[in-house]
């Protein structure tokens, strides 16, 4: 019949977002998105009108095809700009495959990625293309199907790591023995290691100070080593993202908001945390602050 449009189905998508308190509805068109039941967890992959194609675990949103770019962009590329050497890289996590996209644009010789859930990143390889832009058909990049705390038990070496898993739980997962793993991985090169540290919430820092506790006694086990932490504002996740580096001092990274490597528009949204964080954080001496001199 002239002038009638092809409509698609329209449905509704509730998130329940415990860290911060409220339920968001997303609309989405039921056509172009992807249900699926893995034996570790519910994957929800939704087309959006608003935010593109949105990737949720267990009913929370893991990143949005309309700004991943900011989080990946802010996780990879201020680690891998400081590393001495960049032969071998390791990512803990990052399933849909953007962490080893930006990974791979450096000269790496191999890149190694370990996820705990082969369902998920087989689905991201046939539904996740806007995330992964090819990445996974390049020969530098080897994909392990193993939990993080197990792989990094066989005592490999690595250049640096990044730890793109989801937020730090200290009650179900053992972070002091992965992050002493992590720093036992990339001590013969100097490297390093970048960690998603989860949303920076001003009025309730206790798990950032949980975090930051750890960090500064693995860097007192380990004086030659050192730490930053920044954030960056990632709209889908209405609200800034932290993220912290604990590196080896011998070339400690360039503070990401001067990183030329780093696409000026976010460069500008990237920031430290604010100076009342550092005081809240503990009463112990600092051996090391949030910025660097």
């Amino acid at each position: 019949m002239p002038g009638l449009k092809k409509v698609r189905s329209i449905q509704e998508f509730i998130e329940k977002d415990s860290d911060q308190g409220l339920e968001r509805t997303y609309i989405y068109y039921s056509k172009d998105s992807t249900h699926l039941h893995s034996e570790k967890q519910d994957i929800e992959l939704l087309e959006t009108p608003k935010w593109g194609k949105m990737l949720f675990l267990d009913g929370t949103l893991q990143s949005s095809t309309k700004d991943e770019v900011i989080y990946h962009n802010a996780l990879v590329h201020p680690l891998i700009h400081s590393l001495a050497k960049r032969q071998k890289i390791l990512i803990l996590g990052g399933g849909e495959g953007a962490t080893a996209r930006e990974v791979l644009r450096w000269p790496v010789y191999t890149a190694i990625m370990v996820d705990y859930d082969q369902e998920l990143v087989e689905h991201m390889q046939l539904h996740g293309a806007q995330w992964h832009k090819g990445a996974f058909h390049d020969l530098r990049l080897k994909v392990f199907y193993e939990c993080a705390w197990s792989y990094m038990k066989k005592g490999y070496t690595f250049d640096g790591v990044i730890i793109d898993l989801t937020d730090p739980d200290f009650v179900e997962e053992r972070w002091e023995e992965l992050l002493t793993l992590v720093i036992d991985s990339v001590r013969q090169a100097k490297g390093g290691f970048v960690m998603n540290a989860g949303l920076y919430q001003p009025w309730n820092t206790s798990k950032l100070q949980e975090i930051v506790k750890l960090i500064r006694k693995l860097c007192l086990r380990n004086p030659e080593f050192k730490y930053y932490i920044y954030t960056a504002y990632i709209p889908s996740f209405n609200g800034e993202w932290t993220f912290i580096v604990m590196k080896h001092k011998s070339t400690f990274l360039t503070e990401p908001e001067h990183l030329g490597i780093v696409p000026e528009w976010i460069r500008r949204s990237i920031r430290t945390l604010p100076d009342h964080l550092i005081t809240d954080v503990s009463t112990e001496p600092i051996l090391n602050k949030f910025i660097v001199e």
